[in-house]
């Protein structure tokens, strides 16, 4: 696949950000009756899964607060949240960076295994760059759908 995954993200992402760019900070936080998260939870999930999979599993640093984690990780909810929440600009300002920040980082290092491959939730084996980058564009299609969905609910 080769270097066209970058452009891949870019494009995708680009996506997220539009179908989201016309809401207020209260409508992505309005949670939609029988679910448990937000538009907001959404993105700050993407962006942290999208991490992990660029950088800290590749065994890079982090370019994300790691304050993120206690909000957006698997499992979390907003309904457990108690203070300290990013707002959704902090957010949408780290999913703009972060394909900037990947193609700087990971360019020319597609091949490159990693020191310990990691087994996704649903049995998946990722060994290399190109793979977590790869996997990381159908997590963030899921959280997209769902997105799409909750602001379809939300306006309705």
């Amino acid at each position: 696949m080769g270097e066209i995954i970058f452009s891949q993200l870019e494009f995708i992402r680009s996506q997220t950000l539009k179908v989201v760019s016309d809401l207020s900070e209260e409508q992505a936080d309005l949670i939609p009756s029988g679910f448990r998260n937000h538009i907001r939870w959404n993105l700050g999930h993407i962006a942290l899964v999208q991490d992990a999979f660029a950088f800290q599993l590749t065994g890079r640093s982090s370019m994300i607060p790691a304050q993120h984690k206690v909000f957006f990780a698997n499992g979390t909810s907003p309904e457990n949240w108690t203070e300290g929440a990013p707002k959704l600009a902090e957010i949408i300002e780290i999913l703009e960076q972060q394909p900037k920040q990947i193609i700087s980082q990971l360019s020319g290092n597609l091949d490159e295994k990693v020191s310990k491959p990691y087994k996704t939730s649903s049995g998946f084996t990722l060994e290399t760059v190109e793979g977590f980058l790869n996997f990381s564009l159908y997590h963030e299609g899921m959280h997209f759908s769902v997105i799409k969905m909750y602001k379809k609910l939300i306006q309705s």
